[in-house]
């Protein structure tokens, strides 16, 4: 079971059982958790379920590892009951109980409250949080949206790791840092797409961002990670607020080297006390921000503080969190900093969900161009994962450039249109062809952009297992960002994108391949991710696109559920309707009314009859 090769253990559990040789508590349970690890609840659940109903009373130990296996579930309900369960066969109760139960529930936004009851009922126990409990509760908090509650446990949290006795026992790790950054990112709604007229400013970021850090590469090394992050878009209007923060930033940095030097030369008791106070005050204000470049800002100062004071481990989680911070409060040079330089430092690799926010950072600031130069990283990342977990039919997928913004174009300030790809399957025109102008400039540039670093690569499932089945295939990319939950979003959010620059059809034409063109996944998007999309239609007076949207996104249900209250109500489309009638419904339905030539694959339309039949049809 060290290297997870669970059906071996099994075959070895019924050998066992065929010598008579029975197993006991210890042996369901790592059964059990060699389960856990490779992703396999289902056969989990049914060793649990065959331990406690056919062999013995389980133990605490077997109900914690599954208490931990709901909470990876998202399964609260179900970790209650293990929990009352356990209380009612008067079983030990633990620290790691706990945590799992306050874990399961911090994922849980109705059950935010029931987190906090835990901890009461922990220290009531006799168990004192340790920096695994801070951390999950700071993650409920993130989740709930509540900044202010997160800040304070984190002060308090801060303010028990510079203790010398609670060292050990609560320390400020990477987890914690990721799991501030999560609070940042999702305190206020995220910043809306610039304007065409704000956009403007931000043509040609990503390549300078680039340049800043190939220059800072080949200069002096610096150990912050976030040195050139404060040196955010500096124009008339933002310059006396940057500069004030700057000044709070820098006082951060000196209070942090004061308290690391008293620390050093031994300083007296009330001496680090007071200089710990003032660190906190300055690094965290007793004040909730409320503006996004506010939050920026304090995101900024925290990392520095991590990296600089605390001398904490990088991981991509959190350089990920980070990022999304970031991009959600506003800072988009910082933004590309971190994806062009940062990963590329520390030796991370990047995911599934750097791929997401980079994507989003690009329709904040209405940037084309530089996102379909990322989306043709993507779709080549996506197809070399395909490819190395031997998924069938990986060999059609494509792996160059996909749309006309990735050809190159033919010299730098000409006039002459960009070259679309053989592979291209649409030119642009219309309202599309406006955007094209408008960004043609700004083809050189992108094309020049190298995105630098490594990309998670599934290996294995866990711990060295092979990716054979579907679902071993489905965890395996998981562990790297591209399941579904994360490529469905990032799918939408370039929809969105070309949408919003009137390339309705590359956007229909994305949508149409989420649906269909996905191995091993079936998206089903709804009318609520494209909303924006179809909006811009309908005002743009694109009907053909609106039609396609409407027909790639309604869902099935609804659809069947709008066929039987047409029967209730008297407008089937077998029933004679007097004109004020047919008027009224034509309204509220025109396409139910007004057939047309689907132009989408497998569309269920419903067509009336046409005015001066005499008979019925019905589908």
């Amino acid at each position: 079971m060290e290297f997870n090769r669970v059906d071996d253990s099994f075959r070895v559990y019924e050998m066992m059982k065929s010598r008579e040789v029975w197993p006991n508590l210890p042996v369901y349970n790592s059964l059990i958790v060699s389960c856990l690890k490779v992703g396999d609840f289902a056969r989990a659940w049914g060793v649990f379920e065959h331990l406690r109903y056919t062999i013995a009373q389980p133990d605490e130990v077997s109900f914690t590892i599954m208490i931990h296996a709901c909470a990876k579930q998202g399964q609260v309900e179900k970790a209650m009951n293990l929990f009352e369960e356990m209380v009612a066969s008067n079983l030990v109760l633990s620290d790691v109980t706990f945590n799992s139960l306050i874990h399961a529930c911090a994922k849980r936004t109705d059950y935010f409250d029931e987190c906090f009851r835990l901890l009461e009922l922990m220290e009531a126990q006799g168990f004192q949080p340790d920096f695994y409990t801070y951390n999950t509760v700071i993650y409920a908090c993130a989740r709930a949206r509540k900044l202010g509650l997160a800040r304070e446990i984190f002060r308090d949290m801060l303010k028990k790791s510079m203790r010398p006795d609670q060292e050990d026992l609560l320390k400020i790790d990477a987890i914690t840092i990721t799991n501030m950054m999560c609070a940042y990112a999702w305190y206020l709604p995220s910043i809306k797409n610039c304007s065409w007229k704000v956009a403007k400013r931000f043509e040609g970021v990503a390549a300078k961002a680039l340049a800043d850090v190939q220059q800072a590469s080949t200069s002096v090394s610096t150990n912050s990670l976030s040195q050139v992050y404060t040196r955010d878009e500096h124009n008339a209007d933002a310059y006396l607020m940057t500069t004030r923060l700057l000044d709070i930033q820098e006082k951060a940095d000196e209070a942090g080297r004061e308290f690391s030097n008293l620390a050093k030369d031994g300083a007296s008791k009330p001496e680090l006390d007071q200089q710990q106070i003032a660190l906190i005050d300055m690094l965290m204000p007793e004040q909730v921000p409320e503006a996004h470049n506010q939050l920026a800002s304090e995101t900024v100062r925290l990392m520095r503080f991590y990296l600089d004071t605390v001398k904490g481990g990088v991981t991509a989680r959190m350089l990920n969190m980070y990022l999304a911070s970031l991009v959600n409060n506003g800072r988009f040079e910082s933004a590309w900093r971190v994806i062009f330089g940062d990963f590329e430092k520390y030796g991370l690799q990047r995911d599934g969900w750097t791929f997401l926010w980079t994507i989003r950072l690009c329709a904040r600031t209405r940037d084309v161009p530089s996102a379909w130069r990322v989306w043709d990283e993507y779709k080549k990342w996506r197809a070399d994962v395909e490819r190395e977990l031997n998924t069938p039919g990986h060999n059609t997928l494509r792996t160059g450039r996909t749309r006309v913004y990735g050809a190159q174009a033919d010299k730098p300030g000409s006039d002459a249109k960009p070259k679309a790809r053989d592979d291209a399957p649409v030119e642009l025109s219309g309202d599309a062809e406006a955007v094209n102008r408008a960004t043609r400039d700004m083809l050189a540039l992108v094309t020049d952009l190298e995105f630098p670093g490594s990309l998670s690569m599934p290996t294995n499932v866990a711990g060295g297992a092979l990716a054979v089945t579907p679902d071993d295939r489905e965890v395996a990319r998981t562990l790297i960002g591209c399941d579904m939950k994360p490529e469905h979003a990032t799918y939408i959010e370039m929809i969105t994108l070309l949408g919003s620059c009137g390339d309705f059809r590359s956007a229909v034409h994305l949508l149409r391949e989420e649906k269909e063109g996905i191995l091993e996944h079936k998206h089903d998007p709804t009318m609520h991710d494209v909303s924006s999309m179809y909006q811009n239609a309908l005002v743009s007076g694109n009907k053909h696109a609106a039609l396609d949207v409407r027909g790639l996104c309604m869902p099935k249900p609804l659809h069947e559920a709008r066929r039987r209250l047409h029967r209730k109500w008297g407008t089937s489309f077998g029933w004679e309707l007097t004109s004020p009638q047919y008027k009224a419904v034509d309204r509220r339905f025109p396409e139910e009314f007004k057939p047309h030539n689907p132009p989408f694959k497998n569309a269920e339309h419903v067509y009336s009859r046409p005015r001066g039949s005499g008979s019925t049809s019905r589908t």
